[in-house]
């Protein structure tokens, strides 16, 4: 099983990991959804977010921006990090389980696939 966290703003993938208030996990299974949940990260450190990411076992974070700080904090877990990612959440979810997130159509306007 993979988790997957994805901040979210209105349905879309937050512009900013750093300062989003709300995180969908989704854990995945042979290519299928089996469980979602939403935390709230308000009022909370990049230290904080870090943590709470790890404890809630994540194993891929898919975001569009992130600072060099946050970057750097989750370079030192076992969380894979994809960036550079714009769109609705669900459409981005399907692109990652078929392994198509690479697609021009998600990458943030300024981000080229190769750069991500």
């Amino acid at each position: 099983m993979t988790r997957v966290a994805i901040p979210i703003f209105r349905m879309r993938v937050s512009p900013v990991l750093d300062s989003c208030t709300r995180l969908l996990l989704v854990d995945i299974e042979r290519g299928h959804e089996v469980d979602r949940k939403e935390l709230y990260l308000d009022a909370m450190t990049l230290t904080e977010r870090v943590t709470l990411l790890q404890k809630s076992s994540v194993d891929v974070v898919i975001c569009g921006g992130i600072s060099e700080v946050l970057e750097n904090l989750l370079s030192s877990t076992h969380v894979d990090l994809i960036s550079g990612i714009s769109g609705e959440i669900e459409r981005v979810l399907e692109a990652y389980v078929a392994n198509t997130l690479d697609d021009g159509k998600f990458c943030m306007p300024g981000v080229h696939r190769d750069s991500r």
